[in-house]
């Protein structure tokens, strides 16, 4: 505990803890005079030894920089010498009279398949081989194997840039020859040649690329008057390139990828041509010879150290073994007391007491905070993770509160993961919100527990003594309200009591039994939002979408009631009986699609397969109709039994859907771990298209990944034809919003079941066009 509660007690505490004081003050001094001088020749050997140990330390360091200094050029000079050297490859081709006979007069495949792209994958290991002709691919070679060309892979954005400058340079080359020339007719071996080369991403791979125009050497052939043809040629930067590498330079077990390397490895940012392309990094084991140095002479210097500090060590452990065991007494008999054994902080009782005494010795006109902190998602963290790394979390929580760079009068352990804070503070209640910012950015800093790094926000409620009472649990009672409200408002945020907050959460509490009442008298329905293919035409399905009209509380919001149903666990029965009643509803609806949501509160019940494919059974609905929306929020908890049901729910035949996409956790690694079938773009995405570029370029990249996971994409809130076309655009699949249908009851659904039975149009895909 920090100074300034001792202060805070005052004389309240008693005689006892006055002779407690002296009695720990003797036996210090008692400690010190046996002490002082083992002490000091202890200092004196570890400063020495640190200081060895600091100096050989920083030598090693100086080697290894200077050492990757130099690896790093090397490597970036062998990669510049690979791109310069593809100009060798590709002039035995290009410069070549038969070569322009065979492709600029008349395009003979086999010939130069058998000369170029055959010749260089066999000879020089090129992936991609190709023939650029009037400004299209007029052949390809794949991995040394002859390939249509309406099947070749051909990375435009990636080769046309290249082929563009050999064009351009030719153009102007060739103009500076005929101006040269002087009237008289340029020959053949004037004609220019022009090369380029550099390193792209191919495909979504690192590659290097080279391009140059096929001309005449010395002889026979007259060019054609329109630009000559190119030959592009792709390497990919893989086994066999990085295997060529280590042949010339020998480094160990280098590697290409596209996140920055960790730290035991030395790394070089490949020198892509287009600066503006995602890096991607060669990286490779480091020669070290500094650290090597240091692991040589390391056993002879902690040998020594181990020698002198052991010796220093017996003799300090028999000095104060005495007055030790004594301390632990008396120190176990204080944390028995008044210490959370957990996380050293104060408990419940020191914190009441502290309150109380607080409230006792001062006037009215001081005023002091307390600050009920909730940590939030603690629960999932024990669930996922154990609750031994749950109180290790708890356990750093405590040291940080401990360690607040503000006058903290009292940090305690309220229980569970909830903390109190106190502290003294001005006559300005804004001084509330900044101590209490200071608190939750303690809190936030990352976590390494158990190998897992955590990192965990907190809700704050706040109270002031004497403003709100000086009753400690009455106090406790209104912070703690207050904490509701922080979370309400979206968490991680403090907030100070108000009277309002008081009647909110009776409001809450009576809307947590009108849900009750509802669910057993029937008083739900489901609403349907219907889903269009992207021509926006066509009916794909129906989202089913619970609606509550209170009797004398009128339409109240699904975001009102539904977050009160999943803290209350209603909402497991709640997402049931919507489930029941969409299938009831819609088993007559052909083969349209149903899409329901489910809460991730339900998929902590083992046999939630079990009951969805009993619904569905007594309901007489195919599995295949029914489409499964989870948030991402149950792929972040990394449920085992979570995914364990949603692995049964697709071996019925469901198909699942990822809700909200982007405005979560979105990871790559849980949609490899678990493959979903559609992804849908969260609102929020599709409502700032036109208004942020960013929020475009979102969606391209969303639309882009699942293309390439063969998965759908549905987009959300479409609400403006500008957003609509937009998504028409990148090729998203399918989408829904007011633009198009808001939520019908049953009685309306007839008229877009019509919709549902039109064919579908493909999406329009963009069209690029290049000069």
């Amino acid at each position: 505990m920090k100074a300034p509660f001792g202060r805070l007690r005052g004389s309240a505490a008693g005689g006892d803890e006055s002779r407690g004081a002296a009695s720990g003050i003797r036996k210090a001094d008692l400690a010190r005079a046996s002490d002082r001088m083992i002490i000091a020749v202890a200092l004196v050997i570890v400063a020495a030894v640190i200081a060895m140990g600091g100096f050989a330390l920083v030598a090693a360091e100086r080697i290894d920089t200077v050492a990757r200094g130099r690896w790093g050029s090397v490597v970036l000079e062998s990669l510049q010498r690979r791109a310069s050297g593809l100009q060798r490859d590709l002039s035995s081709f290009a410069h070549w009279d038969e070569s322009v006979l065979r492709t600029a007069y008349f395009l003979d495949v086999d010939w130069v398949h058998e000369n170029f792209g055959r010749w260089l994958y066999k000879t020089r290991r090129h992936n991609r081989s190709y023939i650029v002709l009037d400004g299209g691919v007029a052949y390809a070679s794949v991995d040394g194997e002859l390939t249509p060309i309406n099947e070749a892979p051909f990375d435009v954005d990636a080769i046309m840039p290249l082929v563009l400058g050999v064009q351009s340079a030719y153009v102007a080359r060739a103009a500076n020859a005929d101006a040269s020339a002087t009237g008289e007719v340029r020959r053949t071996r004037d004609l220019p040649a022009v090369f380029r080369a550099g390193y792209m991403r191919v495909e979504g791979k690192p590659a290097l690329v080279g391009a140059i125009n096929i001309t005449p050497d010395y002889g026979r052939v007259v060019p054609t008057a329109s630009m000559p043809p190119i030959a592009v040629t792709v390497v990919f930067i893989d086994e066999n390139f990085l295997g060529d590498i280590i042949g010339e330079l020998h480094i160990s077990d280098p590697r290409v990828s596209n996140d920055a390397p960790d730290p035991s490895r030395q790394a070089v940012a490949i020198p892509f041509y287009d600066p503006s392309l995602p890096p991607a990094w060669l990286s490779w084991l480091p020669e070290n010879p500094g650290a090597s140095l240091i692991r040589a002479l390391l056993p002879a210097l902690i040998g020594t150290a181990a020698l002198l500090l052991a010796a220093a060590a017996i003799v300090l452990w028999y000095a104060r073994r005495a007055t030790q065991d004594l301390a632990a007494s008396e120190a176990l008999s204080s944390r028995l007391a008044y210490v959370d054994p957990l996380t050293g902080l104060a408990n419940r009782a020191m914190l009441a007491r502290s309150i109380g005494e607080w409230s006792a010795c001062h006037s009215g006109t001081d005023r002091f905070a307390i600050f009920f902190l909730d940590l939030d998602g603690f629960k999932d963290i024990n669930d996922t993770l154990g609750h031994h790394v749950g109180d290790q979390l708890l356990t750093e929580i405590g040291s940080r509160l401990n360690a607040l760079p503000i006058p903290v009068a009292l940090a305690s352990r309220f229980g569970g993961d909830e903390f109190v804070i106190l502290t003294p503070i001005g006559p300005d209640d804004q001084e509330v919100e900044a101590v209490g910012a200071v608190i939750l950015a303690a809190i936030r800093q990352p976590v390494m527990v158990a190998d897992q790094t955590l990192v965990v926000s907190g809700s704050i409620g706040a109270t002031i003594v004497p403003d709100h009472g000086t009753e400690p649990t009455e106090l406790l009672r209104l912070a703690d309200i207050a904490v509701y409200r922080a979370k309400a408002d979206g968490r991680n945020s403090v907030r100070l009591f108000a009277p309002s907050m008081e009647r909110d959460v009776l409001h809450r509490r009576e809307l947590e039994r009108e849900l009750r009442r509802a669910l057993d008298e029937g008083e739900l329905t489901v609403f349907y939002q219907p889903q269009f293919a992207a021509s926006g035409e066509a009916v794909v399905g129906f989202e089913a979408l619970v609606r509550w009209n209170h009797p004398t509380m009128g339409l109240i919001s699904p975001g009102e009631f539904i977050p009160i149903a999943e803290q209350t666990g209603l909402v497991t029965e709640l997402d049931m009986w919507v489930l029941r009643q969409a299938c009831a509803q819609a088993k007559g609806w052909g083969n349209t699609k149903i899409a329901v949501n489910l809460s991730p509160v339900d998929f902590r019940m083992r046999d939630l397969a079990v009951q969805i494919g009993r619904i569905l059974e007594e309901e007489g609905f195919p599995p295949e109709r029914l489409e499964i929306e989870i948030t991402e929020n149950l792929l972040f908890g990394n449920h085992q039994e979570a995914f364990a049901s949603l692995a049964s729910l697709r071996a019925m035949g469901m198909r699942i859907a990822l809700d909200d996409f982007g405005s979560g956790y979105s990871s790559l690694g849980y949609i490899r771990r678990f493959r979903v079938d559609t992804i849908k773009i969260d609102r929020s995405f599709t409502q700032n298209i036109g208004r942020s570029d960013d929020a475009a370029a979102i969606i391209d990249c969303v639309v882009r990944l699942a293309r390439a996971l063969a998965i759908n994409v549905t987009a959300e809130g479409v609400e403006t034809r500008e957003q609509l076309r937009y998504l028409q655009s990148v090729g998203c699949n399918h989408v829904q919003g007011f633009l198009l249908a808001s939520p019908v009851p049953l009685s309306s659904v007839d008229r877009y079941l019509e919709l549902a039975r039109r064919p579908v149009e493909p999406t329009p895909q963009r069209l690029h066009t290049f000069v």
